[in-house]
């Protein structure tokens, strides 16, 4: 662990030539490495760490350790730290002696938690003023006070770092939302399943990757036979029911990896990878039987993306399949 802390030191040391660019941090992450790098360099303090705060447990995010034995994912029950004490405002950010006057109320933090000569602990506070957690060092001795320059230096990397960090929760929340959003404008609200627009992207990337790597896909669609009857003779709410219950079991009877939408009033279609010909058949089989059995009557068309035909194609092949089906089935 101590080399790798070394190497990054190195590398941090060597990033400051005047002849090399100055690169961003791709992300939180290395930022937290290169800072505890940064904070073992300027301090020699044993042990230093970029920690989160999450109910009574401080979690090592990053951490260079070889006195104590801890690494990344380790945690300490908060109650027991000195960063506890620092985040309250009970303890001073910087203890250069934990037995001495200034660090006394260190010592009442300690419990059972050995070898504290020095402590270091600066909040990261977030861009809604929230305590996120800390970046901190730990000496087994007491160490040289700090000068006013290396604490400001110290400071000034917190600051820096709970930007970045700001930065990127801030980013991972609009990600979020931006997904959730996809997925409900992706989504049919009566059923649950991808609507015409989530097939219709999924039918895109997919013909995209099989085009790319020469992998396979089919389509299937199926249509309910009697949704009409059931609409103008026990009403729209059957015949929502109709629906809700076609599609829990077109999906149950679907493999994980395949994609299930409702593409039209009655019609479901099924985006199916790496089957054969037999395989389809056979598939196409079971989703009838399996609706059969539960009073539901369905037609059913297949077909298979080609070389010579995309997709798209095969969709508009395997819809024009379902009503050859169905105009081969007596008119109730």
């Amino acid at each position: 662990m101590e080399d790798v802390f070394d190497n990054s030191i190195d590398e941090l040391r060597a990033a400051s030539s005047l002849h090399e660019p100055i690169f961003p941090f791709s992300d939180f992450s290395s930022a937290s490495k290169a800072a505890v790098a940064f904070l073992r360099a300027v301090t020699s303090f044993e042990l230093c760490a970029v920690t989160r705060i999450e109910e009574n447990e401080l979690i090592l995010l990053s951490v260079n350790d070889s006195p104590y034995g801890l690494k990344p994912g380790d945690t300490i029950t908060l109650e027991r730290g000195l960063c506890s004490g620092v985040v309250n405002g009970e303890c001073p950010k910087f203890i250069a002696d934990t037995g001495s006057r200034h660090g006394s109320g260190a010592l009442e933090r300690l419990g059972s938690i050995p070898d504290i000569g020095a402590h270091i602990g600066v909040p990261l506070i977030l861009a809604n003023h929230t305590v996120f957690g800390t970046i901190c060092a730990i000496n087994r001795d007491p160490m040289p006070d700090l000068t006013s320059l290396e604490i400001t230096a110290i400071e000034l990397t917190a600051r820096m770092l709970s930007t970045v960090l700001s930065l990127e929760l801030q980013s991972l929340d609009q990600r979020r939302r931006y997904e959730r959003a996809k997925r409900e404008s992706e989504s049919d609200e009566l059923t649950g399943l991808l609507n015409r627009r989530g097939w219709d992207r999924a039918v895109s990337e997919e013909d995209i990757l099989c085009a790319q790597y020469g992998f396979s896909a089919s389509v299937m669609v199926i249509d309910l036979d009697n949704l009409k009857i059931v609409n103008d003779t026990q009403g729209h709410k059957a015949g929502d029911g109709l629906l809700r219950k076609a599609a829990e079991i077109i999906e149950q009877t679907c493999r994980a990896d395949d994609v299930v939408a409702r593409t039209g009033g009655d019609e479901f279609a099924v985006l199916t990878k790496g089957i054969s010909q037999e395989g389809l058949q056979a598939f196409a089989r079971r989703i009838r039987i399996a609706l059969m059995v539960a009073g539901v009557s369905a037609s059913v068309g297949t077909s298979t993306r080609s070389s010579s035909k995309s997709l798209i194609d095969a969709w508009t092949e395997a819809d024009e399949a379902m009503y050859v089906s169905k105009r081969s089935k007596p008119i109730l």
